[in-house]
């Protein structure tokens, strides 16, 4: 009888130990579903390229690929269309040009070659560049466009150009770069005064000013 009940007290002991185990692990588990992914770290630059209006150049690096999902300026916000910058206020649009204003999207090429933008009346940006062709590499470009009441877009090799928003080829997103990415450039006009400018991204929240 002792000995039966030696070996009984034995297995009863390895039953709690792997009951205690297995409700652990269970814990583990649903703690780490819960957790949140790791964000990316930021490190951004920032250069005011001058001119009228005013553009700055933001250079932005990020410590893992990631996906940019929005640019939110001040109260206005690239998830509800083309950012505008209107020389003292953004807000946001479907046009992808404005009299009185500067707007500021991107437009995907597939293939490398001259990217055309045309403006009637106005200025426009290509990259930074303050032109109306740029050749370019295979990627996302930011196109801005200041004070046109008509405008186009025509990607490397294509023949019928983009005039309105949404549409194939073109994100509300400005920057320019592959997409995900380690690195971006994008280019935000201004008034040279205190602004909130908040990129979104997959791997977290990103405050340029």
């Amino acid at each position: 009888m002792r000995r039966s009940r030696g070996v009984s007290g034995f297995v009863a002991t390895l039953l709690l130990v792997s009951i205690s185990l297995s409700l652990s692990y269970v814990v583990y588990q649903g703690v780490s579903r819960l957790s949140p992914p790791s964000e990316a770290v930021f490190s951004n630059q920032s250069m005011s390229l001058g001119g009228s209006p005013e553009v700055v150049q933001f250079q932005i690096n990020a410590s893992s690929a990631t996906t940019l999902r929005a640019l939110e300026a001040d109260d206005a916000s690239s998830g509800s269309g083309v950012l505008y910058f209107n020389g003292t206020a953004y807000g946001s649009s479907p046009r992808l040009c404005a009299p009185g204003a500067t707007t500021f999207f991107s437009v995907h090429a597939s293939s490398s070659g001259p990217l055309a933008a045309s403006a009637a009346g106005g200025a426009t940006w290509i990259d930074g560049h303050r032109t109306s062709s740029l050749v370019v590499g295979p990627g996302w470009h930011e196109v801005m466009f200041s004070d046109a009441a008509v405008c186009q877009v025509t990607l490397p090799g294509a023949t019928t150009p983009l005039v309105s928003f949404p549409g194939p080829g073109l994100s509300a997103v400005p920057f320019s770069g592959a997409s995900p990415s380690t690195g971006f450039l994008l280019w935000v006009p201004t008034d040279g005064r205190a602004h909130s400018l908040v990129l979104v991204s997959d791997g977290g929240v990103d405050r340029l000013a």
